[in-house]
């Protein structure tokens, strides 16, 4: 196959390979009731399952980045299949609470390594100005798993095995596919950078730390994608109730609403790349982004008109979702971190994406305004003027930075 179709489909196997761990985990969303039941978990129990995924990612993103700068993406890629498939295999099994929550942890490791591995692998195959574009389809296959499973899983199977069979095979699947056909790289590199990249690859974790810790743009990066989570789930959290509360209106319609924030980031991740070739400049895209989301933020629960509210929370979100694909795509694209360091960068934003979307909504915002949610929104949106001014220090990026620069 040629190498210009070969880098497509390279890249379609590397969406499909962000998709398995998140279709499993959604599926739980379905079946809440039933595993509560069966397997006799409180609520409390439940939130742990659900989110050990992510607990893993939290953990393990820094290191998992620097193991695959030191050995690189499709080996450890491979390793995370194979757990993240037992783990899926296991949970069919489980009989009682730790083991099935330790099954739904491993389920994880797939989708962490394939996030932190996806700009430095479409880095390696892709010229820098398609990458933008590219990362924003690549976070709008995390997205579709989560929105399939938690919309088809109870149309399709009739019990938890068969659903859980079901999500085991297609990641046994993606698996074959990967090892069959995935490269890391390519045999003859698009630039002198990339080259040089792959000819060095004797580096110590201890360099990669250094290195990536010291980068300006590898924190500033960090920063506004953590706030951007901590108000994403912030909002589409508390958003239903507080609808519910605050207009009266009816707890399904106020669900109907809420998913307008994630039809919004799926938009974003489209429409945010588009906007960005547009603009050309990081320092004037990311604080425009974040001036509208905090717009968006602030005005998408105080009206009582319901066609206002879908169409202010699906800007809201597609404001939110806009700049996504540009912050993965930086790692591979940064001064001074290229695709030799990219994924330890992708490593340490990660872990930060990931801990504002945990510790953000949950042990700062909420405990400060409890049940006033005009205060947790306007709080969230608060989120956005940190990003706003942290964007503005961001250094430019664009072109295939070097290690070494």
């Amino acid at each position: 196959m040629e190498k210009k179709n070969y880098k497509w489909l390279i890249f379609v196997i590397l969406c499909l390979a962000y998709m398995p761990g998140a279709y499993g985990q959604y599926q739980l969303t379905v079946f809440a009731p039933n595993l509560m039941s069966t397997y006799g978990l409180t609520t409390s129990q439940f939130s742990s399952v659900f989110t050990s995924p992510m607990i893993i990612a939290i953990f393990l993103s820094f290191i998992g980045g620097m193991i695959s700068d030191k050995v690189g993406s499709k080996k450890v890629i491979n390793l995370s299949f194979i757990i993240a498939i037992i783990g899926l295999i296991g949970r069919i099994f489980a009989k009682s609470y730790m083991p099935f929550f330790l099954c739904m942890a491993m389920t994880g490791f797939s989708q962490m390594f394939v996030n932190i591995n996806a700009s430095k692998i479409t880095g390696s195959w892709f010229k820098p100005e398609q990458m933008g574009m590219l990362m924003g389809i690549f976070s709008l296959c995390g997205q579709l798993p989560s929105a399939f499973a938690t919309a088809t899983t109870a149309v399709l199977f009739d019990n938890m095995t068969t659903a859980f069979i079901a999500a085991a095979g297609f990641a046994i699947v993606v698996f074959v596919l990967w090892v069959l056909i995935g490269k890391d790289k390519p045999n003859e590199p698009q630039n002198i950078q990339i080259a040089e990249n792959i000819m060095d690859e004797s580096i110590s974790m201890g360099e990669s730390l250094k290195v990536v810790l010291s980068n300006r743009g590898v924190w500033c990066i960090s920063i506004c994608i953590m706030m951007v989570l901590g108000c994403n789930v912030t909002l589409s959290t508390f958003l239903p109730t507080a609808l519910n509360s605050m207009h009266g209106i009816d707890m399904a319609l106020c669900g109907t609403i809420a998913s307008m924030v994630t039809l919004g980031n799926c938009v974003g991740s489209i429409v945010g790349p588009v906007l960005y070739t547009k603009l050309k400049k990081v320092k004037m895209f990311v604080p425009l982004i974040a001036a509208l989301s905090f717009v968006g933020v602030l005005m998408c629960w105080r009206f009582e008109s319901i066609p206002a509210l879908y169409i202010l929370t699906l800007f809201a979100g597609t404001a939110l979702g806009a700049a996504m694909p540009i912050f993965f795509s930086a790692p591979v694209l940064l001064d001074g971190i290229g695709t030799k360091y990219a994924g330890s960068a992708a490593g340490v934003i990660s872990t930060l994406q990931l801990l504002g979307a945990v510790l953000i909504p949950t042990y700062i915002l909420t405990p400060i305004a409890g049940e006033n949610y005009s205060l947790l929104f306007t709080l969230a949106a608060v989120c956005m003027i940190i990003m706003f001014v942290v964007g503005c220090m961001i250094p430019e990026f664009g072109k295939q930075a070097s290690p070494n620069s």
